[in-house]
């Protein structure tokens, strides 16, 4: 039987508090926390062998290439790699997207050709071959998702037969959704049009026993920091005839074998795709996160995952408002939803307080998300340490939530015999002064309680109406929708500069509001000396405000600085 309470005492970071409640950590899509023994593994090499690799000769350096080159062996034999020549390491699972977009579409794309890809991918397996599509004259084409939101093989199908592309880029699991892709039956289908398949790994590494031999790729790529293991450090696995006829990528030490001014020759596989200086303990943190899999009952974790997706799904179907993506389809432990009247923001902050970590946002899939008409989702995503009890906490915070936006939504109906006024209302242009006293009022408060006070800025009595919610007053930059209009006001000659704004996420409204405390009533010169960076610091919101989370402020004062220009 799974013990996940003995698994839970091998990652120190699960016994940690936040907002002063037990830590549920529910962000593993974007990155799995490390048991003791990865971070033992790093800590050892830079206390006791912290030299270069290859290239020494002294025995800190031979002791360091031997662990480096073992490690290489235990990554081959984890994926069922029969030659760990053919494992190259890169910075990750992006970098392994770009090199073989670069390299391999250097040997394989000529123009007119296709490069198919699936609606559900990550950008890191997209926009690479994108490119790579553009500078060719080439073409890249989706396939499109059936109504569950799984791949649509008929029409996966028809399009191998339609284009005969000559590249087939998939993710074996979907990011933002969890679902599983049937990659041995994608790359049996695409062998039969003769094209070569590249298969994204990063989120099926740490869920699914992977075999490469067994799913008849020619490449296979993923992520360290997604399987417990550190940071900076991916995983390339090629085939090797293709490997071989690939052209460099990188030039620089360790990929060559021999320099002159006039010719250069390249080194043997790996070494071929791996220039400079490895992340060398990176890379032994990575073997020591396999070796740790390779000892766990895979088969066992994986139902530990599912069953507790399971019932999170179950439990939050039962309600309307709900909507969770793909509930059905066979899945690594993701769960994707929306909150009807509850930006996806706004809650995973008002989640944060209660200790528990999710991601929202369009998760790196901004394709996907059109195609599923949303601007992104709230993702819940379960490990091998997340325990029952963590998701019976998630599915009573969520319902909380519903709960709560349900008795504040209460909104009257507009009679539908009513016609609508084909003039715009006034706009109420909040006051300078009631805005500087938002301020003063958030640099008073406690930490825990700057996000309430922001959070009940949504109903303020001078949002933007309605009728300006349109495309011409949209701000483009932000994860939710804000809209902004500006009014110019001359006073003796002097031109003085007043907003009014709104969102859909309550957390936007707030900051926005805040924003123009300083920027409301101001001439263009007090305005473009605005620093809301420093502004942020100083008041403490940058804690609880990621760097990402920031890029629509800084979308909003950029807006703001270019009306007054």
């Amino acid at each position: 039987m799974f013990d996940v309470s003995r698994i839970r005492r091998d990652f120190p970071i699960l016994s940690s508090r936040v907002n002063g409640k037990p830590l549920v950590y529910l962000d593993n899509a974007a990155t799995t926390h490390k048991p003791r023994v990865v971070m033992d593994s790093v800590a050892r090499f830079y206390k006791l062998q912290n030299s270069n690799v290859h290239r020494g000769s002294h025995t800190l350096s031979n002791a360091a290439t031997t662990e480096f080159e073992n490690a290489r062996k235990i990554a081959a034999s984890f994926i069922g790699s029969p030659d760990p020549a053919h494992v190259i390491w890169t910075k990750g699972a992006t970098e392994a997207a770009n090199l073989l977009a670069y390299s391999l579409g250097d040997l394989l794309i000529k123009p007119e050709d296709v490069i198919l890809v699936s609606t559900m991918e990550h950008h890191a397996n997209l926009v690479p071959w994108q490119q790579t599509a553009l500078r060719k004259g080439a073409t890249l084409v989706p396939v499109p998702l059936t109504d569950e939101q799984t791949l649509d093989i008929s029409a996966y199908e028809s399009l191998l037969k339609k284009h005969r592309p000559k590249i087939v880029a998939l993710t074996h699991v979907s990011n933002a959704l969890g679902v599983i892709n049937p990659v041995e039956q994608c790359c049996h289908l695409a062998k039969q049009y003769h094209a070569t398949t590249v298969i994204d790994g990063s989120q099926a590494i740490a869920h699914l026993s992977v075999d490469v031999k067994q799913l008849g790729c020619d490449f296979y790529f993923f992520s360290g920091h997604k399987c417990y293991a550190p940071g900076g450090v991916g995983v390339l696995w090629g085939k090797e005839d293709l490997l071989k006829a690939m052209p460099v990528w990188q030039c620089g030490g360790e990929m060559i074998k021999h320099v002159s001014f006039d010719h250069t020759e390249f080194n043997d596989l790996p070494f071929k795709f791996e220039a400079g200086t490895p992340p060398i303990a990176s890379v032994l943190g990575l073997a020591a996160a396999l070796e740790y899999l390779s000892t766990l009952d895979r088969q066992a974790v994986q139902a530990h995952e599912s069953a507790l997706r399971r019932f999170v799904v179950d439990s939050l179907q039962q309600y309307p408002a709900i909507k969770v993506y793909a509930p059905f389809a066979e899945n690594v432990g993701i769960v994707s939803l929306s909150i009807s009247g509850l930006h996806h923001q706004d809650a995973a902050f008002l989640l944060d307080e209660h200790g528990i970590a999710v991601r929202t946002g369009h998760h790196c899939a901004m394709p996907l998300m059109e195609s599923l008409s949303i601007q992104g989702t709230l993702r819940a995503s379960f490990a091998l340490y997340n325990t029952r009890e963590e998701a019976e906490t998630f599915v009573a915070h969520i319902i909380d939530l519903l709960s709560s936006t349900m008795a504040s939504n209460q909104l009257i109906k507009p009679n539908s015999d009513q016609t609508i006024e084909a003039t715009l209302p006034a706009i109420s242009f909040p006051d300078a002064n009631q805005l500087v006293e938002l301020d003063q009022r958030l640099a008073a408060e406690a930490q825990q309680n700057k996000l309430a006070l922001l959070l009940s800025q949504a109903d303020h009595p001078s949002l933007l109406p309605q009728s300006y919610h349109c495309d011409q007053n949209r701000i483009s930059g932000c994860e939710s929708d804000v809209w902004l209009v500006c009014q110019k006001l001359e006073v003796h000659g002097e031109l003085f500069f007043n907003f009014a704004v709104n969102s859909n996420a309550k957390i936007m409204q707030g900051l926005s509001l805040w924003v123009l405390s300083f920027l409301q009533g101001k001439t263009a010169s007090e305005i473009q000396c605005f620093d809301v960076t420093e502004a942020l610091h100083s008041r403490g919101l940058h804690r609880f405000i990621s760097p990402s989370r920031t890029n629509g402020l800084h979308a909003i004062v950029e807006t703001i600085k270019a009306y007054t220009r």
